[in-house]
């Protein structure tokens, strides 16, 4: 374990696979935060999968433009993989994805009557839901993982 800026860092960061399009609903939810905020005080995560971000969006929006079978199976298909480097990114993490979840349900009670876009957003949300449940319990034993090692530190030490 590794402290550095009052955060504990973990020796080996949380990686994470996510689908294009999961990564893509969380980084624009991310963005606009980092836009709400100002730019200084961008959420963490934001800063350090931006590099990321700009890739998969040139590719997209490269892709969208002339081919839209290949631009749908980079954003259905393909993977995007990350890490998380401290439990503070992963609370960020949680957090996003429970913002994107309630803005889905909003706009899922907004689709009145369009059964094809109800489906689809139904769709992601319940995706995105399996994801967040997914994503807390690596949490919780990243967490048991954490106690174990400080309790071998100070076992060791006495």
């Amino acid at each position: 374990m590794i402290k550095k800026d009052n955060k504990v860092r973990v020796r080996n960061p949380i990686n994470l696979r996510l689908a294009v399009w999961q990564f893509v609903r969380i980084m624009v939810q991310l963005e606009t935060s980092s836009r709400a905020r100002g730019h200084k005080n961008a959420p963490t995560l934001y800063s350090y999968w931006r590099p990321a971000w700009q890739e998969i969006d040139n590719r997209l929006t490269e892709t969208g433009k002339s081919d839209a079978n290949a631009f749908s199976d980079l954003m259905m298909e393909q993977e995007v993989v990350l890490d998380c480097r401290n439990k503070t990114e992963l609370n960020e993490l949680f957090r996003t994805l429970e913002n994107v979840i309630n803005q889905l349900k909003a706009e899922i009670k907004a689709a009145s009557g369009n059964a094809r876009v109800i489906t689809d957003l139904k769709f992601e949300r319940t995706e995105l839901e399996t994801l967040l449940r997914r994503l807390r319990k690596i949490g919780k034993s990243e967490s048991k993982n954490h106690k174990k090692i400080q309790k071998n530190i100070l076992d060791n030490t006495n």
